[in-house]
């Protein structure tokens, strides 16, 4: 496929979103009682918790995940470890992802800023992240791809054809009536 044409490239993801998409499931009934078969769901009591001899191997195991995935590095932390990694400026990674200069410091000097998914998104692209990378920087923000998002398929579409053009992102999601992912100026026509 030639990546060059746009109407090759819109066939292109036409083809991918027909075949990937998801639609959402329907809103659950309002009429079923929402606890029925949620048992598990049920947060164990903190003195469970506490009692480590009442912890099964497997709760034990959970337990230990999730205390590993609080001191995991934050989403900025990452952000700039995968910037190190791919040896890319501040300059060549918001550029590459279409990002303004101020949003860009926003993101590196405010320790409480946190990312839109679209911002997070653009980021990955600019960093020509794989889509495990993707949803590792995705995850960190809180945020992931779905199947049942026309956005996200998309997404997945470029990063596995290996095309990180926010620009060409931009103007696909443009042409099926999507939001873009960022400040997106469409071509003028005469």
């Amino acid at each position: 496929m030639n990546v060059d044409d746009n109407d090759s490239l819109l066939r292109f993801v036409r083809r991918y979103l027909a075949e990937h998409y998801v639609p959402p499931a329907p809103p659950p009934n309002p009429f079923f009682p929402f606890y029925l078969g949620a048992a598990s769901a049920v947060p164990p009591s903190v003195r469970a918790v506490l009692r480590t001899d009442t912890l099964t191997p497997a709760s034990k195991n959970v337990l230990f995940r999730s205390i590993q995935d609080m001191l995991q590095p934050g989403f900025r932390e990452l952000l700039f470890d995968m910037m190190q990694e791919k040896g890319l400026s501040a300059v060549d990674l918001y550029q590459r992802a279409d990002l303004t200069k101020g949003h860009f410091s926003k993101i590196k000097t405010d320790e409480h800023y946190h990312p839109s998914k679209e911002t997070v998104l653009a980021l990955a692209l600019g960093l020509r992240l794989t889509l495990e990378e993707t949803l590792q920087l995705l995850e960190r923000a809180g945020y992931t791809l779905t199947d049942s998002s026309p956005t996200d398929v998309i997404v997945k579409c470029f990063i596995e054809i290996e095309l990180f053009d926010v620009r060409k992102l931009n103007a696909i999601l443009d042409a099926f009536g999507l939001s873009t992912i960022t400040n997106y100026k469409r071509p003028r026509t005469m």
